[in-house]
């Protein structure tokens, strides 16, 4: 599970700022929301609100290079990494960006740190702290030398028995490669960074927008095709969000695509080597034609899912996320969380999660600030507020990170945050509008 993550110089992001899933010593809503793991407490869910370009999608995008950075590694030495750095302060063109990631993987809590820019991994640190033990210990130091563009890979103490297998893993250590990506393209023999990896592969997924490529409709019936999750399960969802659906019936077809979007998707790291194979050779892509049962008064009718309102269709695209958070242990990044979907069945969606998830975690930006009325639907660790400094850099903060008597003085924390007493709210001009003044055309 992620402890927490820290990112600085990325988009409007400037000074590091972080998001925490540790749970403070507040027990409430404890069997909902907490985990505890190893000797830690860990929420579940993380919640973002905040005005309109205040950075809540870039801390989303920050973390996502995490994964990416580890599980994607670059094929040539010419490839950058396609980020922004901070635009409104010129001195931050010329500096490095960080993210620090703390996260626990089998009965180890792991803080991983790397230091890069848009040519190269400057730095890379991973230190381990095994359960029941309160020091850490150094796994891994690389440093890259920005003028050879040649890196070490430097181990920690326990580790140097590794250090053939790690001579062998630095042949393919590109200057902008993560020594896991290295990992990635090396017969080599580390059991320790096998589970590491594995681990990211595994349990952390893609972020989910509302203008995302990944197509979550496709998601969700594959996951149905392989027995990841059941009809029966989605269908269940589907009934309980009232949405007038009591089954639905999938067919794989192929559909063709045109030349660009061919050629867009044949250059994606998200794109299977399979699909991309018929693409070349096809010019198709395939998918999945779904049909939603409705009753009527001489029984089921079919409808396409395209018919369907966009709400509907959003709770069948996100079924197969929510069950898989539900089955298995998954970390996801989801922008706009409500798109298209009715207070109830957002609030729906987020209980479900909170009352069926094991070991999931969810970090979320959401517009709906009206759950702030209600305490049975968050706890203060649990949402993050983000706002822009007068500078234009974006700062993040708890709930929990105000002062305790203050907080216990606003029990109304919606209308607190409507007032602008939590900050992350819009300041906005009046709402007159200069006419047009035909006399001087």
């Amino acid at each position: 599970m992620i402890i927490d993550f820290t990112v600085s110089n990325f988009r409007s992001i400037k000074e590091p700022q972080t998001i925490s899933f540790e749970a403070t010593e507040d027990h409430h809503l404890e069997d909902y929301y907490v985990v505890e793991k190893g000797g830690y407490r860990l929420l579940k869910a993380a919640t973002i609100i905040g005005a309109n370009a205040s950075g809540k999608t870039n801390i989303l995008r920050a973390y996502s290079m995490f994964p990416g950075l580890v599980l994607q590694p670059s094929v040539n030495k010419s490839d950058k990494f396609p980020y922004t750095k901070f635009a409104l302060d010129s001195d931050y063109a010329n500096k490095d960006s960080s993210i620090i990631v703390n996260f626990l993987c089998n009965n180890s809590k792991y803080r991983y740190e790397i230091i890069f820019n848009n040519d190269l991994i400057v730095y890379e640190k991973l230190n381990r702290t095994p359960f029941g033990i309160h020091t850490d210990h150094l796994v891994f130091e690389r440093n890259t030398n920005k003028k050879t563009m040649l890196s070490k890979i430097m181990l920690g103490d326990q580790y140097k028995n590794n250090q053939k297998e790690i001579d062998k893993l630095t042949t393919n250590l590109l200057h902008n490669r993560t020594v896991f990506g290295a990992f990635q393209w090396s017969n080599v023999n580390l059991p320790w960074m096998l589970e590491i990896v594995r681990w990211i592969a595994s349990y952390c997924m893609p972020i989910i927008s509302s203008s995302s490529n990944l197509n979550l409709k496709e998601y969700t019936s594959r996951s149905i095709d392989i027995h990841a999750i059941t009809n029966e399960q989605v269908s269940a969802l589907l009934q309980k969000a009232d949405v007038g659906i009591n089954g639905f019936t999938t067919k794989k077809v192929d559909i063709p695509v045109s030349p660009y979007y061919a050629a867009e998707l044949i250059n994606s790291n998200l794109v299977s080597f399979e699909m991309k194979e018929q693409l070349r050779k096809t010019s198709t892509m395939p998918d999945v034609k779904v049909k939603m049962m409705h009753n009527s008064n001489k029984g089921m009718v079919e409808f396409d899912f395209d018919e369907e309102s966009r709400g509907t269709q959003r709770y069948y695209e996100l079924a197969g996320i929510l069950l898989t958070l539900i089955n298995g242990s998954k970390i996801v990044p989801i922008d706009e969380l409500e798109y298209s979907m009715h207070p109830d069945l957002y609030e729906h969606f987020l209980v479900t999660f909170l009352t069926n998830a094991k070991e999931s975690q969810i970090i979320y930006t959401t517009h709906m600030r009206e759950f702030l009325s209600d305490r049975n639907l968050y706890r203060d660790d649990s949402v993050w507020i983000a706002q822009k400094d007068k500078y234009g850099a974006t700062e993040v903060y708890s709930i929990a990170d105000f002062d305790k008597e203050e907080l216990m003085q606003i029990e109304n924390r919606y209308g607190a945050y409507r007032s602008g007493r939590l900050g992350g709210i819009p300041h906005l001009g009046d709402t007159y509008v200069e006419p047009l003044n035909s006399d001087k055309q």
